[in-house]
């Protein structure tokens, strides 16, 4: 990075931050999935944002003459002059928003940075990873704990398949018995098991497929 786009990256701040970002339509939700915008950088960029107007009814021509003629010579003066002058949406909205007594949605950009912004979505990343990681790990360690529970059960499991003399049978069991391995482990009932896979390859030594399927999987 040169360093004048390090400079620029430091201290620009961000663009007018439109009303409503932090819960888009799904029209919305679809073009920023096809965008590709990052979604952690969406959510801190919605931090700022209001919440979008609630849509009301197009006044028509008759009530806005009447709200029209209700404004000051000098109101008048204003709007016109930032009509002529400004983005022609943005003063649409707002006179509609004078007419009408209410409050136009702010459009003054952020004071944040974007070295901000991309830093806090690192670090909202970052967080989720870790939450989503301990999530798996607790959801893991129940399933084991589950397993080494119903260890008997497995077994017999692992027999049955391995009786058919099928290789997809073996390796189905081969997959039982990985997940068996780590759930006694878990719960600190290993030597069992090894003395119980011992136990099984004597009695299916003469069986060279499920044999190199235990030698691969390293189920000794």
């Amino acid at each position: 990075m040169q360093d004048d786009d390090e400079e620029e990256y430091r201290t620009a701040t961000e663009p007018p931050i439109p009303a409503g970002l932090a819960d888009l339509t799904a029209p919305q939700r679809a073009l920023a999935d096809y965008l590709r915008v990052d979604a952690d950088l969406l959510s801190i960029a919605a931090q700022s944002s209001s919440a979008a107007a609630e849509p009301t009814a197009k006044p028509t021509k008759k009530e806005l003459q009447r709200l029209i003629a209700a404004l000051s010579a000098e109101e008048k003066d204003g709007f016109l002059l930032r009509l002529a002058l400004g983005p022609e949406l943005q003063s649409h909205t707002e006179l509609l928003h004078r007419l009408r007594g209410t409050t136009a949605p702010a459009t003054n950009p952020g004071s944040r940075t974007a070295a901000h912004l991309l830093d806090a979505a690192h670090t909202r990343r970052t967080e989720r990873r870790r939450r989503e990681q301990r999530r798996k790990a607790e959801v893991r360690a129940q399933h084991l704990t589950a397993l080494a529970h119903d260890a008997e059960s497995v077994w017999r499991q692992v027999e049955a398949h391995i009786a058919t003399k099928q290789t997809n049978a073996y390796d189905r069991a081969v997959a039982l018995l990985r997940d068996l391995r780590d759930a006694c482990d878990h719960v600190g009932s290993g030597a069992d098991f090894r003395q119980r896979i011992t136990h099984l390859r004597e009695t299916y030594q003469r069986r060279p497929g499920p044999i190199h399927r235990l030698n691969t999987h390293n189920l000794r």
